[in-house]
């Protein structure tokens, strides 16, 4: 089965302050988004929509503070053998299907696929990587099961290093919030289109627009939704979004807190991981318009910190195949 050449869009000055500006702000109306990046709210509008047309955008989502609500976010890395792209298609289409599976990745390099669960417990998650294997372990040449405690989400300063450095994180706490059935409605209708305007929000969810609306500032306020995202193809914009893990010589609290604070600053780095049973010390998500930058991360970080950092792997994301940030 042989891939479809990318068709590479070129963003223009407008287009890449409106992906800055609906990075954490994917429900900005257009009138706000015009305001923001200089043009008429009919102009914003065909620009929003030309993306989407352009394949750059293809979606949003909230994300949701799952932890607040008693969950585990558990990543499982995947190497595949002896399989061809219809059988990995198979795979991940069932994957798609699970309701456990929150995100979806397909990679390139050391590892083939990135699946990350929501679970109640570790006895859960240890149920759901089993019943994985049960259906797909022939297929399965190496596994890396971890629990992950902090997923510091950065803001995507790739195209436009100029803005404000946002973050939010989704970490393990023993904080807990309470939603009823009309607030998962609310979360399950946004999951498929934070972008959805009110009116049908609350048409979809049997309520009025004035308690849908009420009820969303409350998840907000709670920190229980953390901000609303759009799902952009990286590819189609020409850049590449690399997983870089990274050993480290010495330990310390204090120096990785050292190490985050620099990576933090660097405008192609979109996430840091941290948890328990990551394959190496440092996991770290970049997006580069080219591997000269990629390498040119990995160098400054190499000799900003020359007793530190250790050896390094890279794999790169290829196709994010599903984002579902909720366990129900």
């Amino acid at each position: 089965m042989q891939e479809k050449a990318i068709q590479t869009v070129r963003p223009d000055l407008r287009d890449k302050k409106l992906l800055r500006e609906i990075d954490f702000h994917a429900r900005l109306p257009y009138s706000e988004l015009a305001r923001r990046i200089g043009t008429s709210k009919q102009g914003a509008e065909y620009k929003f929509k030309n993306l989407l047309k352009q394949g750059v955008i293809r979606g949003s989502y909230p994300v949701v503070n799952v932890p607040k609500l008693g969950y585990l976010y558990c990543r499982l890395l995947v190497t595949l053998q002896g399989v061809s792209e219809i059988q990995i298609e198979r795979i991940v289409e069932d994957l798609k299907k699970d309701p456990n599976v929150f995100w979806l990745f397909t990679m390139e390099g050391r590892y083939d696929l990135l699946v990350v669960f929501w679970a109640k417990n570790v006895s859960d998650f240890k149920r759901m990587v089993t019943s994985f294997l049960e259906k797909h372990g022939k297929h399965v040449k190496r596994k890396v099961e971890t629990v992950t405690t902090d997923v510091c989400h950065l803001s995507h300063r790739y195209l436009l290093e100029e803005g404000d450095k946002q973050e939010v994180s989704i970490r393990e706490t023993d904080e807990r919030i309470k939603i009823d059935e009309l607030d998962k409605r609310i979360l399950t209708v946004l999951a498929s289109d934070a972008r959805i305007p009110l009116i049908q929000l609350a048409s979809a969810v049997d309520a009025l627009p004035k308690t849908v609306a009420y009820r969303m500032k409350r998840m907000e306020k709670e920190k229980l939704i953390l901000c609303y995202r759009p799902i952009i193809d990286h590819s189609v914009l020409g850049l590449t979004y690399y997983k870089l893990f990274v050993n480290l010589n010495s330990y310390s609290l204090v120096q990785m807190q050292t190490i985050k604070n620099w990576v933090k600053q660097n405008k192609y780095v979109t996430y840091i991981v941290e948890g328990s049973g990551l394959p190496t010390d440092l996991d770290l998500e970049l997006i580069v318009p080219s591997n000269k930058a990629l390498f040119e991360f990995i160098r400054q970080l190499r000799f900003k910190f020359p007793r530190i950092i250790g050896d390094y792997s890279t794999v790169v994301f290829k196709e994010t195949r599903k984002v579902r940030y909720l366990p129900f």
